[in-house]
């Protein structure tokens, strides 16, 4: 048996891997976009997921409006449902990045569920005898509706993960609150010292800042329930068949689960500008943001042993010198400030896409969808390995701390409150550093 099959496009004829569900376009695309080490766009599970679902909800539709005959419906919807339980995500071999505003991506999905339906219909892949890519399971679609509607659901779908892991940090810096309560530290403006402050009131910042990005994410998710299915070229639905549009979200709720999917406003607008996408880059781009502040903070409280701050220890996770004996380093705070910096790095080609898209298509939905992929799988582990291996086994030093608090700038800041700030300024020039003086000044009755 040879090792390939001819099978033909508008370019002409070429050879194809024999036993391949893929067919002549995606291998195009393979041969156009090599990977290099790339990812392709079959790690991204949530977008090759959503890719099949609209597919079926299509063709449920489109039987229902009588585009296609009941043996087509049942032998795509079949075929969608094989690709779906059997993880064939194999299938999808080509580069995330390929050009062509998603074209590649929406007709691999087409071979390969035209493929297996052919097979399951009892014809050899790449005859297309009984289901065609493009005349049956491509119809009343096109890549400028179903690839961007794809990219919504795929990111709707993660989301709760990412949801999942900032509650569990969320908790853990809750029980921190708890436990370090009346713990008292230092605080610091500009790296100077400031007023004692409990550990509490410090933490809960943390857990505020997390809880407010939260809200602001699931918005920016939210707002993505809207597809623009029915807009097939560049939001123009002179194309689609009377009643499809109804019939594909009635059937994409129920194949997803997620009722709340609707048809967007306007499907030009849809086509043209992506930036509901960019928002929620933009949003996950401000949590990591912020978790670089709160990574740099434990990093400082924790340095030392001996002449660093040394306020909280952190957990021990791995010797930090192949030189130096006994030095541990605060490597999981430096793995999620590194993480993080990727996450800020992929929301700046997001932003940058908004303003490269032309006319009537943003053609850069590739970009936009497996940046932002990245960005939630980046924030996953981050999020999830500082919080398991770092900020759960926190625990404060309490001899440093209070040595800190017992110190001239909350004492005479302390006096101020009692004694007005003149008084305190002059004694704090009299005492010249010396602390036992300003206790001294605090103790007298006025």
């Amino acid at each position: 048996m040879s090792e390939y099959r001819i099978e033909r496009d508008l370019l002409g004829k070429l050879e194809v891997p024999y036993n391949a569900y893929y067919g002549i376009q995606t291998f195009r695309a393979i041969q156009n976009f090599p990977l290099n080490g790339f990812r392709p766009i079959a790690d991204y599970p949530e977008l090759i997921e959503s890719l099949i679902q609209i597919k079926k909800a299509a063709a449920i539709a489109n039987y229902k409006v009588g585009i296609i005959d009941q043996n087509k419906e049942r032998l795509i919807t079949q075929a969608c449902d094989y690709v779906l339980s059997k993880e064939m995500f194999d299938q999808f071999p080509i580069h995330s990045l390929h050009g062509g505003g998603g074209t590649s991506a929406n007709m691999n999905a087409n071979e390969v569920i035209a493929n297996i339906a052919n097979e399951i219909g009892g014809e050899n892949l790449g005859t297309y005898k009984l289901v065609h890519p493009n005349e049956d399971v491509n119809i009343n679609q096109s890549t400028n509706d179903v690839y961007p509607s794809a990219c919504h659901l795929a990111v709707v779908k993660k989301w709760p993960r990412l949801k999942e892991k900032l509650e569990e940090l969320i908790h853990t810096i809750h029980n921190k609150q708890d436990e370090f309560r009346n713990n008292k530290k230092i605080s610091r403006t500009c790296l100077q010292d400031a007023v004692v402050i409990d550990y509490n009131d410090f933490f809960s910042g943390y857990s505020e800042m997390i809880k407010r990005s939260l809200v602001r994410i699931e918005n920016a998710v939210n707002a993505l329930i809207k597809l623009n299915i029915g807009g097939t070229i560049v939001g123009d639905r002179k194309t689609v068949t009377d009643g499809y549009i109804q019939n594909f979200i009635k059937e994409i709720r129920e194949i997803t689960g997620l009722n709340s999917l609707s048809i967007t406003d306007n499907m030009f607008d849809a086509a043209q500008n992506p930036d509901d996408m960019a928002n929620v880059s933009a949003q996950l781009n401000l949590l990591a943001r912020s978790l670089v502040k709160v990574s740099k903070d434990i990093r400082l409280m924790s340095s030392g042993p001996q002449t660093g701050l040394g306020e909280i220890i952190i957990p021990e996770v791995q010797p930090g010198s192949s030189i130096m004996p006994g030095k541990v380093n605060p490597v999981i705070p430096e793995f999620l400030i590194q993480l993080c910096f990727q996450v800020i790095g992929k929301n700046a080609t997001v932003q940058m896409l908004i303003d490269h898209g032309e006319l009537e298509l943003n053609i850069y939905e590739s970009s936009l969808i497996f940046n932002i992929l990245d960005q939630m799988d980046l924030l996953i582990s981050g999020v999830t390995v500082f919080n398991t291996k770092c900020f759960s086994g926190i625990q404060i030093n309490k001899e440093v701390n209070l040595k800190n608090t017992d110190t001239i700038i909350p004492l005479i800041t302390e006096l101020m409150h009692k004694r007005g700030y003149k008084f305190a300024n002059a004694i704090f020039k009299e005492a010249g550093g010396n602390a036992k003086l300003i206790r001294k000044y605090l103790n007298e009755d006025i």
